[in-house]
């Protein structure tokens, strides 16, 4: 593969334009003689070209495109092969629009939009926050920042829900309230015998709202039982460690980071919808 084929290989559009070049081939070989072609293709293809113009922008991209890769700068000689490969790109490109092969494909219209919205992302200014924007955004949002309650707790899993798994949790309830070591009893358990630092909302989503109802009033170091989508378990508390409400000054960079995301896209929603605003949409049932 020589240097000037490489270069068109190395760029992210690529893709589009050698699948567009097969296409045109494979046009120009099954489709009919251009004199039995519907006019509106003749005329398409017959309209006048804009001329591709290489000029010094052109070139100092190709050049920071090559210095990504590359140790060193492109020599004159490479940058006269870049710029082949780019001229090849941008006629294959433009023929390919002409001939409308971008219509219908969705990976080229996700490509176009999605480069549109990083047009408007990299237009958009956000403003420096002050102290009093910053607390404002962190009154709205407190409860993200809280430090929700968190549980330690030992457990011994007997699986089933019926009868005789009921007996046998009793039987081991008793022997743990009796002071049997946890260790060894019980049937194995993917998530293991000991928990630390869980969330009640993880726990209720893992083990049902069931296994942690009335948890909180469970006096730590007591034996009791508690059933969960998957069995019953016999649970000891551990360590109760209460929520706490967050302060703005310990989490001040957070705070800070979510405010400007927000802005920034508050900022695209608005200059999307000014766009969309300069277009006529119609809707067909």
């Amino acid at each position: 593969m020589n240097d000037r084929l490489r270069a068109i290989v190395r760029e992210p559009v690529a893709h589009f334009v050698l699948i567009g070049a097969v296409a045109f081939a494979i046009d120009g070989w099954v489709s009919p003689r251009e004199a039995d072609e519907p006019a509106s293709q003749r005329s398409l293809a017959d309209a006048p070209r804009e001329p591709i113009v290489v000029d010094a922008g052109v070139r100092e991209r190709l050049v920071a495109q090559w210095t990504n890769t590359h140790p060193a700068p492109p020599t004159d000689e490479e940058l006269r092969s870049l710029v082949q490969g780019w001229i090849d790109q941008e006629v294959l490109y433009r023929e390919g629009l002409r001939r409308g092969l971008d219509e219908g494909d969705l990976q080229i219209r996700e490509r176009v939009a999605s480069q549109m919205a990083y047009v408007l992302q990299s237009r958009i200014t956000i403003p420096v926050p002050n102290e009093e924007d910053l607390r404002a955004w962190f009154q709205a949002h407190a409860a993200r920042y809280a430090r929700p309650e968190r549980v330690d707790f030992t457990q011994v899993f007997v699986d089933g829900t019926n009868a005789a798994a009921e007996a046998r949790a009793r039987e081991l309830l008793g022997l743990l309230q009796g002071g049997a070591d946890p260790d060894g009893l019980g049937d194995r358990f993917s998530g293991g015998r000991r928990f630390r630092g869980r969330k009640l909302a993880d726990l209720a989503v893992r083990f049902g709202d069931a296994f942690v109802d009335g948890m909180d009033a469970q006096p730590p170091g007591t034996w009791v039982l508690r059933r969960s989508t998957v069995g019953i378990h016999v649970v000891r508390l551990d360590r109760w460690t209460v929520g706490e409400a967050p302060r703005l000054q310990d989490v001040g960079d957070q705070v800070r980071h979510d405010w400007e995301q927000a802005q920034r896209a508050s900022a695209i929603e608005r200059a999307t919808v000014e766009l969309r605003a300069g277009w006529e949409i119609v809707e067909s049932p």
